[in-house]
């Protein structure tokens, strides 16, 4: 951690945090303000790594000028903060109390050390966030570079650049040349909170009072976005329910047995790289699709596009609602979105077909293909004159 900028009206003991911060903390150097009238313009010059906050003027007061510099970091400059303050009444935006990049903690005798404690505990997440930055400056410098400074971009209207712009630095963020080369997690494909108002194909639906470790809690959202938009029109969302891998494992497994592709018990090397080629490159396997875990969001389940749902549009709410039956968790993002409505229109758009003997017509393609090519003449292999 570089740099903490700390606000304290009180000369004094800000020098003394200061002082435990830069003991206490490895690598970091303060900066001290102690007019919170300059808080948005200090955080912006400054653009420091964490903050120290001070909320009351003075010790003993009802004035809250602190305020306005913990609005200004929620609202517009956000990065880890401390609160460290004697106030204790209530504040807004509301301090949220499980925020891992946010500390509320109370002035008085010891309380420096939780400080200390709790900027060291932000040091992993301020790196991260460091890197990120760098690859979003990454992106909008080969965009203004090689996009808008080409001239590709008209600049007679300053929203062409806006409009053209966000669309390719969104698309330009996974440019393996910009990222270091590496590949995508498993749970990249998902963006939480969910994004928008409306429901959108492939959001992670949680059904409320369900178990989070509890796969069968979760739906995952079939209807395609514009019949979600603006609450439906009053039409139900269909949605896949989700079960333990386990389920999907089981039958997977008896479907390489079927096909000897396994005798007796499979290994588990085996088993991944079957999985690998034939289920997760796809995305989808017989009417399964394997959902990766996501933190405390969702675990590692599969949604089960044959065992499906109508839920009203209306009881879906926000991943914060306490009086609807589900809430939305995540979304899934694109490409990945399209994929799941590809893997439900597949499974759900088959033909019926007659029960046929498959096995007798796999033993006549086999011998087929293994049959000699058959010689190919010089009279044969003339194309015919166009009449």
């Amino acid at each position: 951690m570089k740099t903490v900028l700390i606000f304290d009206d009180d000369q004094p003991l800000a020098e003394t945090i200061k002082e435990a911060i830069e003991q206490g903390v490895q690598g970091s150097a303060c900066i001290i303000e102690i007019d919170f009238g300059k808080s948005a313009e200090r955080i912006k010059d400054v653009r420091p790594d964490a903050i120290v906050l001070d909320l009351m003027k003075g010790q003993q007061s009802s004035e809250l000028p602190g305020e306005k510099a913990w609005k200004d970091v929620w609202d517009a400059t956000f990065c880890p903060i401390v609160i460290y303050t004697g106030w204790e009444g209530d504040i807004q935006p509301t301090v949220p109390t499980n925020h891992p990049f946010v500390k509320l903690i109370a002035k008085g005798g010891g309380t420096l050390a939780a400080v200390v404690d709790a900027l060291n505990g932000f040091a992993p997440a301020v790196e991260s966030v460091n890197k990120l930055r760098e690859e979003v400056d990454k992106v909008i410098h080969k965009v203004l570079r090689d996009t808008a400074g080409d001239g590709h971009i008209p600049l007679t209207n300053a929203d062409h650049l806006v409009h053209a712009g966000r669309r390719r630095i969104a698309a330009t963020m996974d440019d393996p040349t910009l990222i270091g080369n590496r590949k995508m997690t498993s749970w990249e494909v998902y963006l939480v909170p969910a994004i928008g108002q409306d429901c959108l194909t492939a959001d992670i639906l949680f059904k409320s009072g369900g178990s989070k470790d509890n796969p069968e809690s979760f739906r995952l959202m079939l209807s395609p976005s514009c019949d979600l938009a603006g609450g439906g029109k009053g039409l139900p969302a269909l949605v896949a329910k989700c079960m333990n891998l386990a389920v999907m494992i089981k039958k997977f497994k008896e479907s390489l047995k079927a096909v000897n592709l396994s005798e007796g018990t499979i290994s588990e090397k085996d088993l991944k790289e079957a999985l690998r080629s034939l289920v997760l490159s796809q995305g989808t396997w017989n009417g399964w699709y394997p959902l990766p875990a996501f933190a405390s969001i969702l675990p590692a389940c599969a949604a089960n596009l044959k065992d499906l749902e109508l839920v009203p549009i209306a009881s879906i709410g926000p991943i914060d609602s306490s009086t609807h039956e589900f809430v939305r968790v995540a979304s899934i993002d694109s490409p990945f979105r399209e994929q799941v409505a590809w893997a439900y229109l597949t499974t759900a758009a088959r033909p019926g077909m007659p029960d046929r003997d498959l096995k007798a017509w796999a033993e006549e393609v086999v011998i087929a293909a293994s049959a000699p090519a058959p010689a190919t003449s010089a009279a044969t292999s003339t194309p015919a004159p166009n009449p």
